[in-house]
């Protein structure tokens, strides 16, 4: 049955598995375009290419699905409208740089008008042509990636820069173009956003660290932050805004020394401890455990990985939840059921397993050791 307002197919979207989403798109009519957007940006992949397959998308959400860059969604809607000239223009116009030039690669004909003189790299020529021409935005994107300064420049005092080719500026310009971008900047919102880019990327780590002691970064900069600031400055800034995911953002960012040493420090939020797992690092994992235990899920995660040197050290240190229990008396390792039943009392449950699963020597252990784990 069709939903009947645009409030009740954005709910939808937003809050249903991912499973009845799927069965909503193949079998009722196609959503309003504010909802294909927020499709999009729900970045549920399989659900977004049956949606494209079966009902195309519209320019909203093409624009969103091209700035959130999945390659192979990019690569669909790309194809499925290769003679779209208005499709092209939203991709070179929205889309991510390295996609974008993978696309050029693999494309014999020009794509853009100024594509000859931009490859051909003459510098006169180019200037004359930012200087005396409308360009287009990827050309204009194009030349501030090639890092020439004079030509960033010439690209700035030409002015009418959108968003992602300002954000290439503050990203991969010195500072002296950089700086420039934030005077010529005439709007006053758009003006302290570039503000605090500038800062981000330029200023000292004492000089941020004061600034973010004060002041959380709206979600634009707080973005950048979250790219290019030191691991000391991420930390400081998850932890006194309590940032949702910022400690799986610092598990990615790190280097290996300073992120055993923060684990050795901190306890993980859920998400930040199935990260852990997900990302397999024996010594990551040895480090956490040896200062805290996991959450439930994440424990019974983390003996089904089956690991035996990181479960000896886990139960050296910690009991288990009921449901991890179970899970280590089903991987039938000896030493590991005989060091925990010698050492823990068993769930209820846990203890029908034993008693099911287990030799008679890991049942005798038990047996004699209950009355002592349980006084």
């Amino acid at each position: 049955m069709k939903l009947k307002t645009l409030e009740k197919e954005l709910n939808f979207i937003q809050t249903s598995e991912p499973c009845e989403l799927m069965n909503y798109i193949a079998s009722v009519a196609p959503f309003r375009a504010k909802s294909e957007k927020a499709l999009v940006l729900r970045q549920c992949i399989e659900a977004t290419r049956l949606y494209l397959n079966k009902y195309g998308l519209r320019s909203s959400a093409r624009i969103a699905l091209f700035r959130a860059n999945h390659p192979d969604l990019v690569a669909e809607v790309l194809a499925q409208y290769a003679s779209s000239e208005e499709v092209l223009n939203e991709f070179l116009t929205h889309g991510a740089y390295h996609t974008i030039k993978h696309y050029l690669h693999m494309t014999a004909a020009p794509l853009y008008p100024e594509q000859e003189v931009v490859e051909a790299g003459n510098e006169r020529e180019i200037l004359s042509l930012v200087k005396n021409h409308k360009t287009t935005a990827f050309a204009r994107l194009e030349l501030i990636m090639r890092g020439n300064p004079r030509i960033i420049d010439a690209i700035i005092i030409r002015g009418k820069l959108n968003e992602r080719e300002k954000l290439a500026i503050m990203t991969h310009a010195p500072w002296q173009e950089a700086a420039l971008l934030v005077d010529t900047e005439r709007k006053d919102e758009q003006k302290k956003l570039l503000q605090q880019l500038l800062l981000i990327r330029f200023s000292s780590e004492r000089k941020i660290a004061a600034v973010i002691a004060r002041q959380r970064f709206g979600k634009l900069a707080e973005d950048f932050f979250f790219r290019h600031a030191s691991f000391e400055l991420l930390v400081k800034y998850i932890k006194h805004y309590n940032i949702p995911n910022g400690q799986e953002m610092l598990l990615q960012r790190g280097s290996k020394d300073k992120i055993r040493r923060y684990l050795s420090r901190n306890r993980l939020c859920s998400g930040g401890e199935k990260l852990l797992l997900d990302r397999g690092c024996h010594a990551e994992i040895k480090v956490y455990i040896k200062q805290f235990y996991f959450s439930e899920d994440n424990e019974v995660r983390f003996i089904k990985r089956g690991n035996h040197r990181e479960i000896m050290l886990y139960i050296t240190k910690h009991s288990l939840c009921d449901e991890a229990q179970k899970e280590l008396i089903y991987r039938r390792n000896h030493a590991e059921i005989m060091y925990f039943v010698s050492t823990y009392p068993l769930a209820n449950a846990a203890e029908d397993v034993l008693m099911k699963c287990g030799t008679p020597e890991q049942i005798r252990a038990y047996n004699e050791n209950a009355p002592f784990v349980c006084s």
